[in-house]
């Protein structure tokens, strides 16, 4: 199984756990501007679109422990990398 499906299974879980205490799907769907089978879609795992993903997420307040890791790695990223620096290069004599 792909790393992606992985991640999409694992967050409907988190979906599924999150919003049944509260409300059914139909609810949270009316709730974040979709129907219920896009939720039910999400709880299965399947892929969507990820502003939809988003929404829910948001709706849930789920996503900001998933932008805190995003931004996490944003920053790792953008940290400059040291790079092995070129030996001067000599200049070759021109006899030939």
């Amino acid at each position: 199984m792909q790393k992606s499906q992985t991640l999409l299974k694992t967050i409907g879980k988190l979906v599924v756990a999150s919003r049944a205490a509260t409300m059914d799907q139909t609810e949270l769907g009316q709730r974040v501007g979709v129907g219920r089978n896009t939720i039910s879609s999400i709880e299965n795992g399947k892929p969507v679109n990820a502003e939809t993903l988003f929404k829910v997420l948001e709706h849930l307040e789920l996503i900001d422990d998933l932008q805190i890791a995003i931004e996490k790695k944003l920053e790792e990223q953008s940290n400059p990398l040291s790079r092995k620096s070129r030996k001067d290069t000599q200049e070759l004599d021109n006899d030939f």
